[in-house]
Parts: structure tokens; C-alpha cells; sequence
């Protein structure tokens, strides 16, 4: 007797999930460009801080459409997202070193972490979102 395999209720087509978390990246990294292309001088802090807003708007999105997916493969994003915030977390600790060390100090080294921490949590939903997306779970 051949056992038939569950079947497959992953997710193919294109989600809101990935285009939230990627556009949430897209805009802190812009924000950062904006603070990064006036050094030495004094940045414009409103266009950074309106693109760290974004990201941060988009980032909520892309979890509000992560926790309305039914079914979907819980303890396989966890795995995932766990090991990789952990490595994000480690990169993230670096980076504010440099840029504290660095001298930035003010309202820069603000917006600066908090995109720091913005990407530190969209690349964890992105890659355990990927991974669980196409887990074979009982539909």
C-alpha cells in the first residue's frame, strides 16, 4: 500500500506578506541613504524620519497579513525566524557599535537605530515567511 503524501495548501502566488516586508526594507534603506548622503553635514531628519515611519507602517502590515493566514505552518516559522533573528540581532549590535563609535550622536543615531531595528525584525518575517509558506500541513 502507497502512502499518499498530505496535500499541498502551500502558498505559489505572489503574497502581501513578502511585498509588505521587502517595501518596509525599500524605505529604511532610503531612509538611511538620506542621513548617509549628507555626512558630514547636518542631515535633513524629516524626509528620514517620514521613510522610517513608512517602514515601520509597512512592517505592521506585513504582520497583520502574516497573522491572517489560515492554515499555514506555525512551528515551521518559528524554527526559522527564531535562528535568523538571532543572526539579524548579532549583525544589528555590530552596526550600532560602529555607528555609536563612529561619533553619531542627536537625533541621527535615533533614526539610525530604529531602522537598525525595524530591519532587524522584516528579514526574520521574510525568511521564515519564505521557508513556511511552502510547508506541506493538512489542509
Amino acid at each position: 500500500m502507497v502512502n499518499a503524501p498530505e496535500p499541498y495548501v502551500g502558498d505559489t502566488t505572489r503574497s502581501p506578506v513578502v511585498a509588505f516586508a521587502i517595501g518596509s526594507i525599500a524605505c529604511a534603506l532610503v531612509s538611511v541613504g538620506i542621513l548617509i548622503f549628507y555626512v558630514p553635514h547636518p542631515a535633513s531628519l524629516a524626509w528620514a524620519s517620514g521613510f522610517s515611519g513608512g517602514s515601520a507602517a509597512l512592517l505592521l502590515a506585513a504582520m497583520v497579513s502574516l497573522l491572517r493566514r489560515r492554515p499555514f505552518a506555525w512551528r515551521q516559522f518559528f524554527i526559522v525566524a527564531r535562528w535568523v533573528f538571532l543572526l539579524t540581532m548579532v549583525y544589528t549590535g555590530m552596526l550600532e557599535y560602529v555607528i555609536v563609535y563612529d561619533g553619531a550622536r542627536g537625533k541621527p543615531l535615533i533614526i539610525m537605530t530604529i531602522v537598525l531595528l525595524l530591519t532587524a525584525i522584516d528579514i526574520p518575517i521574510l525568511w521564515a515567511f519564505s521557508v513556511a509558506r511552502h510547508e506541506r500541513i493538512p489542509g
